[in-house]
């Protein structure tokens, strides 16, 4: 019992020693030496255009979740509201803005980055 023990906690300490590098964005080899200058920079900035992991873990847990529930919600008003849409010939427009538009929100655009043909035009842009 107490070598199974001690394996786990090994493997964990090497996974999550690993695991926080990783998350940091930095890739270290063996040869590698510590840096007190980066270290006092503190964490690089990431890439431009690359989203951060916390914009990414907000994007997975609020944003498609967020962009499900409006895709749903927005199928069921655009069923409700063809009767009024077929007749004035606006069901692209209807079908765009309440489906298609949160729905390649949720399942097209790319996690953490934002989309602009998927964006809302408003008063505020």
């Amino acid at each position: 019992m107490n070598r199974s023990l001690l394996v786990a906690f090994l493997t964990l300490i090497l996974v999550g020693t690993w695991g926080v590098l990783g998350a940091a964005g930095e890739t270290y080899s063996l040869s590698q030496t510590y840096n007190l200058r980066k270290a006092e920079r503190g964490f690089h900035e990431p890439r431009k255009g690359e989203p951060s992991a916390s914009v990414v873990a907000a994007d997975a847990v609020i944003g498609r979740p967020a962009g499900l529930a409006t895709t749903i919600a927005g199928t069921g008003v655009f069923i409700l509201t063809l009767p009024f849409t077929i007749p004035s010939r606006s069901v692209n427009t209807a079908a765009w803005g309440l489906v298609g538009r949160p729905g390649g929100w949720t399942f097209v655009r790319p996690m953490g980055k934002r989309a602009p043909e998927f964006e809302e035009r408003s008063v505020f842009k």
